[in-house]
């Protein structure tokens, strides 16, 4: 593995290129993507094609990734002149591939999870079902959630959610609802996206960061969330990429743990080292003065058994 250059305002992005360096299938596809197809909307792909080649190179030097950037900030239309959430990065490279045509929509959709979000009014008993995709499954931190992943994930099979402010067509009244959601296929790698970021007030001075405890396993088995649990198909999923956040919501610093021939490796902008699982795990909580780095995001992998 080889580092990448900070300009200042890069480590988030750095970080999410590892971990997107990481991810084998990516890896493969990206060399296939057409230098010269004019029908491509966007550059994201030929630039992230070109980085991602570099970081092959047996070059110790670390890479730049401002080619990168710039066509990141084509593509959403806004500057990355301040450090932007892991999410947001995440969504503007994978996107951008999805939104192109050929290789880089095929690679675009390597995260698809397509979903079933049912919507029952509880004075009718209607229901009204809706398909949808996302390109990740967040993970909630409350006081009453399991800190265990394993364990929210099983949780999950009740997990519903009611609000009040609901107007029923069906039967033309205001009433509640029960939302349910459920996912019907699951992709060969599952990115899951711990929600550490809360608005405790009404403006964005009371947006604060919790370092709670969510521990997360090597593998991990998500038949729990599909609709069909019984269903003969892969859930069980191994862990290769870890992206984590020191510091407080508004100042930090993002770094990724990636995992390479069962070799994690810790990548910091523009320092790789090898590092162990008991590194890995020093994630899942951040401690009483956020200091120490937290996990955001955690990349799976499909096993074949």
């Amino acid at each position: 593995m080889r580092g990448l250059i900070n300009h200042g305002t890069y480590c988030s992005i750095n970080s999410v290129v590892q971990v997107l360096y990481g991810t084998s299938e990516l890896r493969d596809l990206i060399r296939l993507v057409d230098d010269h197809d004019h029908r491509s909307p966007n550059r994201v792909a030929l630039k992230l094609k070109r980085l991602i080649y570099d970081m092959t190179k047996g070059n110790p030097s670390p890479c730049d990734p401002s080619l990168l950037v710039d066509a990141m900030t084509s593509y959403r239309g806004a500057p990355f002149d301040v450090q932007e959430d892991s999410d947001v990065v995440f969504k503007c490279i994978i996107n951008a591939l999805a939104d192109d045509c050929g290789i880089a929509k095929r690679i675009g959709s390597l995260w698809d999870i397509e979903n079933e979000d049912r919507v029952r009014c509880l004075r009718c008993n209607t229901v009204q079902s809706t398909l949808n995709k996302s390109n990740t499954i967040t993970v909630l931190i409350g006081a009453h959630l399991p800190t265990e992943l394993q364990d929210y994930i099983k949780m999950y099979t009740d997990n519903t959610f009611t609000t009040s402010d609901y107007h029923c067509t069906h039967c033309h009244t205001g009433t509640q609802i029960e939302i349910t959601s459920k996912v019907l296929t699951l992709p060969q790698v599952v990115c899951m996206r711990i929600e550490r970021v809360r608005n405790i007030g009404r403006d964005t001075a009371d947006i604060v960061k919790t370092g709670t405890r969510c521990a997360f396993p090597e593998t991990l088995d998500l038949k729990y969330i599909m609709k069909e649990p019984e269903a003969t198909v892969d859930t069980v999923y191994k862990l290769y990429a870890v992206l984590a956040h020191s510091g407080s919501h508004y100042c930090g610093h993002y770094t990724a743990y990636v995992r390479d021939d069962d070799i994690w490796y810790l990548a910091d902008d523009s320092h790789v080292r090898v590092c162990s699982w008991e590194d890995v795990k020093s994630t899942y909580e951040a401690g009483s003065m956020l200091c120490n780095g937290v996990a955001y995001m955690l990349m799976y992998h499909k096993e074949h058994r």
